[in-house]
């Protein structure tokens, strides 16, 4: 493709070839148009002396005196269109010569038509080209013609040079022509040729912005100057408008990127333009697998369904959706909204896992309270019914029944307080917070457990240059640990051996109770916390719970912002760490 400056050169060549083409008849044209008139006037110079003789003997002599000015050939025709003479005619045909020869040349006849004639022809009398001209002239009031010629051959030679010479002149008229208009359009086009120089790198996208276009002190003022202005104009325009646009965009983005729900938006054609880190996160996905992408990449049918039906109905649709990630249920509520623009959709996953896991643990609590509560309400209503409808029932038979219906009668008695201590501790109040020593309450619970197994080895442990005081709850605090040591004599063999460690690692404090007992299945570890939950009484060297003691001790110390972990091994024992914080603050978990 030719650039600007070599389009405009072209065409002014071009133009410039066409006019000299357009020319070239004109100048032959102009060559014949100089030979008729200087035959012309040869011929008016000639009348002008002939035109006073007597008769036509005396004009023949007249004509025959004048030799210096007949430039090759000149002949009479009298009115009747007779050859009175002809210079060279008589002279080749000598006494053959007549003037009764009657002359009908084309010139000649156009000259008594006209006034005046000219024609080209060959001469078979003198074997040669001829350009002929004739003109008519009054003589004693008849017309007369005088009509001369001259070799064609002369004529064509200075035609050919007048066209060589028109030639050779436009030829170099032409060159020079054509430097100076090269060398012009260079100059004038070269504010052009900067202004694409200084473009050229933003169009490339080497540049995010059209950088600012200098020209020279002579143009700008002119219209280049003008353009150049209302490019950089328009370029810092362009440039504030981007960052705007990019700061809106950070912004926006800053703000779906902090946002605990997951978003996915989704153009007109169901492509993914976006989809922040929770929304990855919810789905196990990378950005790069998805944007630009059709929607069918989020490999969520219900996604991709709600995505696309809320277009067609235009209005907020919902939806839920149940994953399973790493062996745990994630449940999350979805809502899908058309753009009012119709460019497309967004998609809201909210993470209701909390709430699911909430209503469910609510109804598994309902269900295991009514089972834990119906199993001794229906074993001390059968005895009950049992002593009423035998009221003779031997003395060794009543005592039976009656110390089933009394243990039954404290095992409910022992739910119901779990139950009430588990609401208490869901509200703390901060009055019941107190510095305590966090060894005196481990060594009550020490205390504690030993009445209940007399022949258990229960050992605390502290660092001797320590201290380990904390503001906590001291009554739910020791039943923690109380709780923890009874479990580990529970299910250790006899004699059971429980150490209570006290320890600082940083900004905690940290308890850690470890028996030798029949340790935990690894499969039962992450189920021990939930409420109800018993591990295999057949294990056990007393009769279990009722199952809310370790619940009820993961819910002091997440109330006091702590923390508790277990190891164990089967035949090897279990150890459970309580980390209290040293400062009162909420756990990331």
């Amino acid at each position: 493709m030719f650039s600007f400056r070599q389009k405009i050169f072209v065409t002014y060549v071009f133009v410039f070839l066409v006019f000299i083409a357009l020319m070239f008849p004109f100048a032959q044209r102009t060559v014949q148009d100089i030979v008729q008139k200087a035959m012309e006037d040869r011929a008016t110079e000639l009348i002008a002396k002939l035109d006073k003789t007597p008769d036509d003997n005396a004009l023949v002599e007249k004509l025959k005196e004048q030799k210096a000015l007949i430039f090759f050939r000149v002949s009479i025709i009298s009115n009747d269109r007779r050859l009175l003479y002809d210079s060279h005619t008589k002279r080749l045909l000598g006494t053959s010569f007549t003037q009764d020869f009657i002359v009908s040349h084309p010139e000649v006849l156009e000259a008594f038509r006209v006034g005046r004639g000219y024609h080209e022809e060959y001469s078979q009398l003198l074997t040669q080209e001829f350009a002929y001209f004739a003109k008519a002239f009054d003589f004693h009031g008849k017309t007369y013609v005088l009509r001369t010629a001259f070799p064609l051959q002369y004529v064509k030679e200075v035609t050919d040079d007048f066209e060589f010479g028109f030639l050779g002149s436009g030829i170099a008229i032409l060159l020079l022509f054509s430097v100076m208009t090269w060398f012009i359009i260079n100059y004038l086009t070269r504010p052009i040729q900067q202004i694409i120089t200084a473009v050229k790198p933003y169009q490339q996208g080497l540049t995010t912005a059209i950088p600012e276009i200098k020209l020279k002190p002579e143009n700008r003022s002119d219209e280049f100057g003008q353009l150049a202005n209302t490019l950089n104009s328009l370029s810092v325009r362009i440039r504030n408008h981007i960052t705007s646009l990019t700061l809106e965009r950070n912004e926006k983005e800053a703000v779906l990127e902090s946002l605990v729900e997951g978003v996915i938006a989704v153009d007109d054609h169901m492509n993914v333009i976006f989809a922040n880190t929770t929304a990855l996160k919810f789905l196990k996905l990378k950005l790069e697998d998805i944007l630009e992408q059709p929607a069918t990449t989020l490999r969520q049918e219900k996604c991709y369904s709600l995505l696309e039906n809320c277009q067609s109905v235009k209005k907020v649709l919902t939806d839920t959706l149940e994953l399973k990630q790493r062996g745990k249920k994630i449940f999350l509520d979805l809502v899908a909204a058309p753009k009012k623009d119709g460019t497309g959709a967004i998609l809201v996953l909210q993470d209701k896992t909390e709430h699911y896991k909430i209503i469910e643990m609510r109804r598994d609590f309902v269900a295991n309270a009514s089972h834990e509560l119906k199993t001794p309400i229906t074993i001390i209503q059968g005895f009950a019914e049992a002593l009423h409808d035998n009221p003779d029932l031997p003395q060794k038979t009543l005592t039976e029944i009656t110390g089933k219906i009394v243990r039954n009668t404290h095992r409910m008695n022992t739910l119901i307080k779990d139950l009430l201590t588990l609401t208490d501790i869901e509200h703390i109040p901060e009055s019941r917070l107190l510095k305590c020593d966090l060894c005196a309450l481990a060594e009550n619970a020490r205390v504690t457990i030993s009445d209940a197994y007399p022949d258990a080895h229960i050992e605390v442990i502290k660092p001797e240059d320590e201290d380990f005081f904390l503001l906590v709850d001291p009554n739910f605090i020791e039943l923690a640990l109380t709780n923890l040591s009874e479990n580990a004599a529970k299910y250790s063999l006899h004699p059971a051996e429980i150490t209570i460690r006290l320890s600082r690692e940083k900004e905690w404090i940290k308890l850690s109770i470890s028996d030798k007992g029949i340790g935990i299945p690894n499969e039962e570890l992450e189920k021990i916390f939930l409420r109800f939950y018993r591990v295999d009484t057949s294990r056990a060297t007393k009769r279990s719970g009722s199952g809310l003691g370790l619940s009820i001790v993961q819910t002091i110390i997440d109330k006091h912002f702590g923390k508790i972990t277990v190891e164990s091994e089967l035949g090897k024992g279990s150890t459970f760490t309580v980390y209290l914080p040293v400062e009162r603050k909420p756990v990331k978990r």
